[in-house]
């Protein structure tokens, strides 16, 4: 059961969580200040630092919420098909194509994903750490056991991005040839 004014709180949070990502993927980490996010949230400064003490902090908070984000939309993705190839190109597509896609939007993306600040990148390894193991997952279910598969997928959802269009029909279309042949291979015994 939740106490009195959590809810409220929560939306202050997810207010404040907003404001920051806009104008993170606007301006950029750097060039937005918490004042900044203040004013778009429509908060007293004071509110903010019940939530977050300092802009590492917030911007940890950001990346927290993309990446459990990418991983829910890989689980629905995973959950909503019926058969191996949608269930791996849901997945791939959400971490590998959707990702993309947003950073394609903004030049700031990048500075989001690929940060190296020590709270965020904890957050990224996590966040890697369990889409390799969902996609295990998916590939054990299917009765693939090699230990370098996942790669092998991550490395496919990557170069399909460089071979043509990466609006999500497309590449996901591309993707599914693809994932056609690597299943095709790793359950007929491909060398290793």
């Amino acid at each position: 059961m939740s106490k009195p004014g959590e809810n409220a709180g929560n939306d202050k949070r997810s207010r404040i969580l907003d404001a920051a990502q806009n104008l993170f993927l606007r301006y950029g980490v750097k060039r937005t200040a918490l004042d900044d996010v203040v004013r778009e949230a429509g908060i007293a400064k004071g509110t903010l630092y019940l939530y977050f003490d300092s802009k590492d902090e917030l911007f940890a908070g950001v990346a927290e919420r993309l990446c459990a984000e990418v991983l829910s939309n890989a689980e629905e993705a995973i959950a909503a098909a019926s058969s191996m190839t949608p269930r791996i190109v849901g997945c791939l597509d959400a971490y590998i194509g959707q990702m993309h896609r947003l950073t394609a939007q903004s030049p700031h993306v990048a500075e989001l994903a690929q940060s190296k600040q020590a709270l965020a990148s904890k957050i990224y390894e996590a966040f890697d750490r369990k889409m390799r193991e969902l996609l295990r997952k998916v590939l054990r279910d299917g009765g693939i056991e090699r230990a370098d598969a996942v790669d092998m997928f991550f490395a496919a959802a990557v170069g399909t991005l460089k071979t043509g269009d990466s609006a999500a029909k497309p590449y996901r279309a591309r993707l599914t040839a693809l994932t056609d042949i690597l299943l095709a291979g790793l359950k007929h015994g491909v060398p290793r």
